[in-house]
C-alpha cells in the first residue's frame, strides 16, 4: 500500500477504472471505502483499446473488507472482472485466508472462479480443492476437496496427515455457518476408514452447534460393555442441552441429560438420569422385580435488585448406590438448599432451607434432619474515632426430623471490637460479646451423635453466653538482601461462660478438629450449640521468610492452656487436658511449581504425633505430582475413634510430544490396610485429534455395589467435538 497515495494523486484515471461504479468528477473527492477499490503495484499499464488495466509486482487490491494480493492482476473494465495470477491470496472479512494459483473474480471480489484453492480458516483448520466457484459473498462450492485440522509435517509435507476428510463436493456457506460434504471418506494416516454420502459441521465462526459429541466406549465389571453417545442441542442463544444415552450389556440403557439456560437476571442448569433395571437386595441378588433408578442435580442464582438475590442447589437420587454405580458422584451425603440473601452496606442477611439425603448404610431417612428455615443476620458498625466498632448477629434455626429430635433455636448477640497498634509496632485487639440463646426441642436425644436415641421428652432451655478476649501480636521484621524475615509472637487470653441452662441441644457442633485454623478464637467449636467455657490462654509464634520473586516459607507453632483440668472436650480432640496438644503448620512455596503444606498435632505429654497431614504439589498442568497423606491417632469424628491413616497420590507426565500418562491412587493404611480406588490412563492430544485409554478400579463393596473394574476409551476429532 506504500504506492497507494502516489497512485491516487498522479493516476486518477486508473483509480477510477478499478471502481465498479465510476466516481463522477463533480462529486466530492472523498472515497467510500466500502465501495471503492484501492490498489497498489510496482507497475501499472492501461490498454485503452482493450479496456484493460494490468498491474504487476506485489499487487494489492482492497475492496471494502476484502484484500486481494497477487503477482499479477488484470482488470477487464467492460466485464467488470479481475483475474489474479501467481501467489494469489484473498483475505476474507471473517478472517479466513484463501490461497490459489489463479482466480477470476467480480462483483467487488465476492463471486468468481478459483483454481487449486486452499483455505486457511480462522481456527487454523485447512481445506483444499481442485477448483471452486464463489457463488456469492457467502457461498463457495468446491470439487475434489480435502479438509483437516491437522498441521502438515514440517519435515515431510507430502506425508498424509493424521486424519482428513475427502469429498467429491464441499459447500461452505458463511450465512448458515456450515461446511457440507457430499460423498465423503474419512482417512486416518491416508487409509480410508469410513464413507458417508453426507456430512456437515459448523464453520470456525460458530461457537455452538447442535451435533454428536465425542463418544465413550468402556467395559465395566458392573455394567458390562457400554457406550455413551452424547448429543448436544443448541436450543437458542440463551439455552442448550446435552442428551446422552448410555447403552450397557448388563444393565440396559441409561438416559442422561443436561440443561443450561441464562436469563436476564441470572442462570441455572440441571442434569439428571434414569434407568429401568432389575431390583437387587443388599447382597446384590436379583429379587425378580424391576425398578426405576435416577438422579437429579441442579443449581441457579438470580439477582432480584442491587441488594437481594436468590438461588438454589438441588441434588437427589432414588437409590443410595446409584451415583457410584454410574460414576456420577462419590458423595456420602447429598445437600439441597434454597436461599435468598441480601447485602446493603454493612448489613448482611440470608434466609435458607436445607434438605439432606444420606447414602451410607447407617443413614436412616426418618432420622435425617430437614431445615425448613434458617435465618442469619449480621451487622458491623462504622468505626468510631478510636477505631472501635460494634456488631450485631441474629440466628434463627428450625430443624425437623420425622422420627427423631426437632429443634427450634433463636440466638441474638452483640459485640464490640477495639483494635490498637502501638508506636513501636505492637498490635492489640480487644473483643467483648454477649449472646443469648433460646431452644425448644421435642423428642430430645440422650446421645446427640446418635439420632436413634430419642427420649420422647420435650424441653425449653435458655442461656446467656458472655465472652471477653484480648490478643497481642508483636511482628519483628528484618530485611536480609532480597529476603524479608518475619517473627511474630502471638498471645491471646479468652474467657467465656454459660449463664443459665447447660444442657441445650447440640445440632451444629458435633464434629470438631483442633488445628492451626482454630488455635486462636473465642470458641473453637464449629457452630453455636456448644460453648467453650472458662478461661484459657492461647499462644504461638508465627515465622516467615519471603523472597522478592513471591516465594515464601512460613511456620506456625502454638498451644492452648485451660484454667480448668476438666475442659469438657472429648478425648482424642487434643484439647481434653489442661495443656492442649501442640499444633503446627509448615508451608513451603518457593515457586509456583512447588507447594508443600504440613499440618501436625503433637501430643503434649509424649511429644508423639496425634495428627499429621501432608499436601505436596509439584509441577505444572502438563507435568505434575500430588501427594496427600493424613494420619489421625484418634478420629473423634468417625463412627469409631480408631486410628485413621490414608495416602493419596496423583500425577501426570508428558512422555512425548502430544502424549501424556496420568493416574491416581488412594489407599487406607490403617489396620491391615486396603486399596480404596485407583486409576491409570494414557492420553494423546494435538491440534486436530485426541484419544484416551483409561483403567479405573474401585476396591470397596457397598451393599449391592461390588468392587468394579472399568476400561474406557474416548476419541475426539477436533473441531467436531
Amino acid at each position: 500500500m506504500k504506492s497507494l497515495a502516489r497512485l491516487f494523486l498522479t493516476t486518477t484515471f486508473l483509480c477510477t477504472a478499478f471502481v465498479p461504479h465510476f466516481v463522477s468528477a463533480e462529486k466530492s473527492p472523498e472515497l467510500d471505502f466500502a465501495k471503492e477499490s484501492l490498489f497498489s503495484a510496482k507497475e501499472i499499464t492501461y490498454d485503452k483499446e482493450g479496456q484493460k488495466v494490468e498491474a504487476t509486482g506485489d499487487v494489492e487490491v482492497v475492496q471494502g473488507d476484502r484484500v486481494l494480493k497477487a503477482d499479477k492482476i488484470i482488470y477487464n473494465i467492460p466485464a467488470d472482472t479481475i483475474k489474479a495470477k501467481g501467489n494469489v491470496v484473498l483475505l476474507e472479512p471473517t478472517g479466513d485466508v484463501v490461497f490459489a494459483d489463479e482466480m477470476e473474480l467480480q462483483n467487488e471480489l465476492k463471486t468468481g472462479a478459483i483454481r487449486d484453492i486452499r483455505i486457511l480458516f480462522s481456527d487454523q483448520s485447512r481445506l483444499a480443492a481442485h477448483e471452486a466457484i464463489k457463488i456469492d459473498e457467502n457461498r463457495t462450492v468446491m470439487t475434489k476437496a480435502v479438509f483437516s485440522t491437522c498441521r502438515l509435517c514440517e519435515e515431510d509435507p507430502e506425508r498424509p496427515v493424521l486424519w482428513q476428510v475427502k469429498a467429491e463436493k464441499v459447500e461452505h456457506d458463511r450465512a448458515e455457518q456450515s461446511v457440507t460434504y457430499r460423498n465423503a471418506v474419512f482417512e486416518f494416516f491416508g487409509v480410508p476408514v469410513m464413507y458417508t454420502p453426507y456430512f456437515s459441521h459448523p464453520d470456525p465462526t460458530v461457537d455452538r452447534e447442535s451435533g454428536f459429541l465425542s463418544p465413550k466406549v468402556y467395559d465395566s465389571s458392573t455394567l458390562g460393555y457400554g457406550i455413551k453417545l452424547p448429543y448436544y442441542i443448541v436450543i437458542s442463544e440463551d439455552k442448550d442441552m446435552t442428551i446422552t444415552p448410555n447403552i450397557t450389556t448388563k444393565e440396559g440403557v441409561q438416559l442422561a441429560a443436561e440443561y443450561r439456560q441464562a436469563v436476564s437476571n441470572g442462570d441455572f442448569e440441571f442434569d439428571g438420569s434414569t434407568t429401568y433395571v432389575d431390583e437387587r437386595n443388599d447382597q446384590n441378588q436379583t429379587t425378580g422385580g424391576h425398578e426405576f433408578q435416577s438422579h437429579i442435580r441442579g443449581d441457579g442464582q438470580f439477582q432480584i435488585d442491587d441488594t437481594w438475590l436468590w438461588g438454589f442447589d438441588v441434588f437427589r437420587t432414588s437409590h443410595d448406590t446409584y451415583l457410584d454405580k454410574y460414576d456420577i458422584s462419590d458423595e456420602d451425603t447429598l445437600t439441597s438448599k434454597a436461599y435468598i440473601q441480601g447485602q446493603r452496606g454493612r448489613n448482611f442477611s440470608v434466609l435458607s432451607a436445607y434438605s439432606f439425603q444420606g447414602l451410607t448404610e447407617a443413614d436412616v431417612s426418618s432420622e435425617t434432619p430437614f431445615v425448613p428455615a434458617w435465618w442469619d443476620y449480621s451487622y458491623v458498625g462504622e468505626p468510631n474515632d478510636f477505631g472501635g466498632r460494634a456488631s450485631v448477629n441474629m440466628d434463627t434455626l428450625l430443624i425437623y426430623r420425622e422420627d427423631s429430635q426437632d429443634t427450634n433455636r433463636l440466638s441474638l448477640s452483640g459485640g464490640y471490637h477495639i483494635p490498637y497498634t502501638t508506636a513501636n509496632g505492637q498490635v492489640l485487639s480487644f473483643d467483648t460479646s454477649l449472646r443469648g440463646d433460646m431452644y425448644y426441642a421435642r423428642n430430645i436425644l440422650s446421645d446427640p451423635s446418635d439420632p436413634s436415641t430419642g427420649t420422647g421428652e420435650d424441653a425449653f432451655t435458655a442461656r446467656a453466653v458472655p465472652s471477653i478476649s484480648m490478643e497481642w501480636k508483636y511482628p519483628f521484621v528484618r530485611q536480609a538482601g532480597s529476603v524479608r524475615q518475619v517473627v511474630e509472637p502471638i498471645v491471646e487470653g479468652v474467657w467465656s461462660d454459660i449463664l443459665g441452662d447447660e444442657d441445650t441441644p447440640n445440632e451444629d457442633s458435633l464434629s470438631f478438629e483442633f488445628d492451626d485454623t482454630n488455635l486462636f478464637g473465642s470458641n473453637r467449636f464449629a457452630g453455636l450449640d456448644v460453648v467453650e467455657e472458662g478461661a484459657r490462654l492461647n499462644y504461638g509464634i508465627n515465622m516467615g521468610v519471603y523472597g522478592e520473586s513471591g516465594g515464601y516459607t512460613t511456620l506456625l507453632i502454638g498451644q492452648s492452656i485451660h484454667s480448668d483440668k476438666d475442659t469438657s472436650f472429648p478425648d482424642g480432640t487434643g484439647l481434653e487436658d489442661q495443656f492442649s496438644d501442640f499444633v503446627t503448620r509448615l508451608e513451603i512455596r518457593p515457586t509456583s511449581y512447588l507447594q508443600f503444606i504440613n499440618r501436625t498435632r503433637i501430643n503434649h505429654d509424649k511429644l508423639s504425633l496425634a495428627r499429621n497431614e501432608i499436601d505436596l504439589k509439584v509441577g505444572t498442568s502438563k507435568n505434575f505430582f500430588d501427594l496427600g497423606y493424613v494420619y489421625l491417632r484418634d478420629d473423634p469424628n468417625g463412627l469409631t475413634q480408631d486410628t485413621r491413616e490414608e495416602i493419596y497420590v496423583a500425577g501426570k507426565v508428558e512422555i512425548a510430544e502430544f502424549w501424556s500418562a496420568y493416574g491416581d491412587y488412594r489407599r487406607n493404611l490403617a489396620g491391615t490396610g486396603n486399596s480404596v480406588d485407583g486409576r491409570i490412563g494414557i492420553e494423546y492430544l494435538d491440534e486436530c485429534f485426541g484419544f484416551s485409554l483409561e483403567l479405573k478400579k474401585s476396591f470397596t463393596r457397598d451393599r449391592d455395589l461390588e468392587p468394579d473394574t472399568t476400561i474406557g476409551f474416548n476419541i475426539r476429532l477436533l473441531p467436531f467435538n
